[in-house]
């Protein structure tokens, strides 16, 4: 980002590299400056996706669902997104969309599991790596 702070990609994985060290703030202002600086951009779902989990993170459950809806629109098979609209819908206690989102991330991940998560995600904080399981507990995963 020190050579071109207008790179997009650099900015948007800056942003997720913030969210998984819990620097929400810091997260959704990279973020969403990679959206601005290039919204046509092939990997715009991809930053959708990481705006969904960086609202995720910071416990705003309904606009992290609106993001990765928008990120699965944009792409399908996004796993990621599914991984945050599943999570999300659990935390915000939407059963309904939980179990469906569910439905589609096993779909999209069929080796999806609460071992998988602990074992693979690099959260980086131990109280966020819990709130995440325990959105997906809340989901219906094991």
């Amino acid at each position: 980002m020190r050579l071109n702070p207008n790179f997009s990609l650099a900015q948007a994985y800056y942003g997720l590299a913030l969210s998984y060290c819990g620097r929400c703030e810091e997260a959704d202002r990279a973020v969403r400056r990679a959206l601005r600086l290039s919204p046509r951009d092939p990997f715009s779902a991809i930053y959708m996706g990481i705006a969904a989990y960086v609202q995720f993170v910071g416990r705003n459950y309904s606009e992290a669902m609106r993001l990765a809806r928008e990120a699965i629109r944009q792409r399908g098979d996004f796993v990621g997104a599914h991984r945050v609209l599943t999570a999300a819908a659990g935390m915000a206690g939407d059963t309904e969309a939980a179990a469906a989102a569910l439905q589609e991330l096993r779909r999209a991940q069929p080796n999806i599991s609460l071992a998988w998560i602990a074992d693979e995600m690099p959260i980086v904080q131990g109280d966020e790596l819990e709130h995440y399981l325990e959105a997906f507990r809340r989901s219906g995963l094991d």
